[in-house]
């Protein structure tokens, strides 16, 4: 099946300079992928979700890697594409956008970030918001991180929920690298964050940093544990610490109870 999904996908790719022809075979390729178990798992786990066809992600991955080999060698038209597989608008065609920035971005950071900041006003659900940060940001904070942060903490402030959620998700990259003062001045903005999906990508991204940067997040977790916090940022520092060392967690845990 996985030459098939690739050679229908070539196929489509011969249209990338005309949205219209595209954007029909493009829907016409994930009809004919739909699955009742991809449809019912959507339905289950990704409130929100909007229009979507259900097809399985495995499918997606395999035409989002084919998209993504063709924006490398023909990043001229990158732009235009991922303009045209987004405005599709379906949960599915925004998966592949995403997903296939993972190689480009890196390689194209500024039109990789400028198209992912012209479309974060979409975002309705945490799982387009998360693969968009993942494949999207955090290979290129692997290699730049500098550039990402003043993005990062522009994001984190503001008052749309996803879009805020977005700039925690960016920082994730930081599960392999050193963290800085100011990935931490993002976090303290959202620490007391009263929104459920932002509250729990903030002790993802905790648990997820804590990897590379142990002492940090402890460090960060115990200033927050001493100031009296409310409820939410309670709710965060129990959820962030659980990749800490039990000793850790016994000293922040103290200073909660």
């Amino acid at each position: 099946m996985k030459t098939l999904i690739q050679k229908r996908t070539k196929k489509l790719l011969e249209k990338a300079e005309n949205p219209k022809e595209f954007t029909k075979g493009l829907q016409e390729l994930l009809e004919s992928y739909v699955d009742g178990d991809a449809t019912k798992n959507y339905q289950r786990i990704i409130p929100g979700t909007g229009r979507f066809f259900g097809v399985p992600i495995p499918i997606l991955r395999v035409i989002a890697a084919e998209i993504g080999e063709f924006i490398q060698k023909e990043s001229t038209e990158a732009k235009l594409l991922l303009e045209t597989i987004w405005g599709e608008a379906s949960f599915e065609a925004r998966q592949i956008a995403g997903k296939c920035l993972e190689k480009f971005g890196p390689r194209n950071p500024e039109i990789c970030l400028d198209f992912i900041s012209s479309v974060l006003p979409d975002l309705d659900n945490w799982s387009v918001c998360d693969n968009l940060a993942m494949f999207g940001v955090e290979p290129i904070v692997y290699s730049n991180p500098e550039l990402v942060l003043p993005l990062s903490e522009k994001w984190s402030k503001s008052e749309n929920k996803w879009i805020r959620r977005f700039g925690v998700v960016s920082l994730r990259g930081y599960k392999r690298i050193q963290t800085t003062d100011t990935v931490f001045e993002i976090l303290d903005s959202v620490m007391g964050d009263n929104e459920p999906d932002v509250k729990k990508a903030v002790s993802w991204i905790l648990r997820e940093i804590t990897k590379k940067n142990p002492d940090e997040v402890a460090k960060h977790l115990m200033k927050w544990a001493k100031a009296n916090p409310g409820k939410d940022a309670r709710w965060i520092i129990k959820d962030g610490m659980k990749k800490l060392s039990n000793d850790e967690q016994k000293k922040i845990r103290g200073l909660l109870d």
